[in-house]
């Protein structure tokens, strides 16, 4: 793994805790699952980093990146259970292959990342705002701190290249 970039930040996350609401958890859903949600980003960013195995540095950021997502995932999903949900592979419908991006040049897949990141961080304040747990609020403002770093993970690789 590169160790030029940092792809989450040094602040831990926060322990969830919080009394089962079916209608919280189903707040959490699109960013959890949904076609532009944690599940989307970590599977169009495992493909890019596959697909760009000739790059080694750029092949292993967003591979990195990727494992951030995942951990997101699964905060997400551990959030969700706690809530009441149930956490399934899709929001307002069932996830697929085709909700990953396929670009494969690295300009136009990075101008794309940059700009799902910034909806990502977007997605979740919104949520914030709909939320009632303390808790959860504190988790998404933490994982909107990893975003903001993959953001400029990606405008450094852009430039890179």
């Amino acid at each position: 793994m590169d160790s030029t970039f940092k792809f989450a930040s040094e602040l831990p996350y926060p322990e969830i805790e919080v009394e089962p609401c079916l209608a919280q958890a189903k707040l959490l859903m699109p960013s959890y699952a949904g076609m532009h949600g944690e599940l989307t980003a970590i599977l169009t960013y495992a493909f890019q980093s596959y697909a760009q195995l000739r790059r080694p540095q750029l092949s292993d950021a967003l591979m990195g990146v990727a494992r951030c997502e995942m951990k997101h995932h699964d905060l997400l999903g551990r959030a969700i259970v706690k809530l009441g949900g149930y956490p399934i592979m899709g929001a307002r419908s069932y996830w697929n292959g085709s909700m990953a991006n396929y670009t494969l040049d690295p300009r136009k897949f990075l101008e794309q990342n940059i700009v799902a990141e910034e909806s990502a961080i977007a997605n979740y304040e919104r949520t914030i705002l709909n939320l009632n747990s303390e808790s959860v609020k504190m988790l998404l403002e933490r994982i909107i701190l990893d975003e903001e770093l993959h953001i400029k993970v990606f405008e450094q690789l852009k430039a890179d290249l």
